[in-house]
């Protein structure tokens, strides 16, 4: 192995991914920092590796998936909630935790919208730079009747702007 082998710079993390009734339980692997690798307009796809995949909606049939690889569209990714906190360099969290409550089609996100200190929320949920949003110390909640059960809550999630429908203080 040479000094600039990708493997070495390849971080594993343990994540929960929602998607519109789905629940994937999975790691996601990142190069570089976390906060530019969700960020890249240049790959629109993550790639989930040991992938747990629940139908969440009552009536789904496909309850349950076991897969080493599964792709996902990352416009989709309605959370990426992380299993533990990671250190402000590899999330870029900017300063500012406002409680604020994000619904999407299908779920709703309480917990603090990081943002700059001199940024209304609603101004920067409509035009942040970034793909995602982060939130941190968050609740999860289904917008629909349950067949299984669902992440509740995490210390760090990315929600990607395009799915927020509507969004207010706590």
């Amino acid at each position: 192995m040479g000094y600039f082998d990708p493997s070495s710079l390849t971080k594993q993390n343990p994540v929960t991914v929602l998607l519109p009734g789905f629940e994937i339980r999975c790691m996601l692997r990142s190069v570089g920092l976390l906060q530019t690798f969700l960020n890249d307009e240049l790959k629109p796809i993550l790639t989930l590796h040991d992938a747990s995949v629940i139908g969440l909606e009552r009536g789904n049939p496909a309850t349950s998936m076991a897969l080493p690889e599964l792709y996902a569209r990352k416009d989709l990714c309605h959370a990426i909630a992380f299993d533990e906190m990671l250190p402000q360099e590899e999330t870029g969290l900017m300063p500012r935790g406002e409680p604020m409550a994000i619904y999407t089609s299908h779920y709703v996100l309480q917990g603090k919208l990081h943002m700059g200190s001199e940024d209304r929320p609603h101004d920067f949920i409509a035009t942040s730079k970034g793909q995602f949003i982060v939130l941190t110390d968050t609740a999860l909640f289904p917008l629909f009747e349950l067949q299984a059960r669902m992440i509740q809550q995490a210390p760090l999630v990315f929600v990607h702007h395009s799915v927020v429908r509507m969004h207010h203080p706590v």
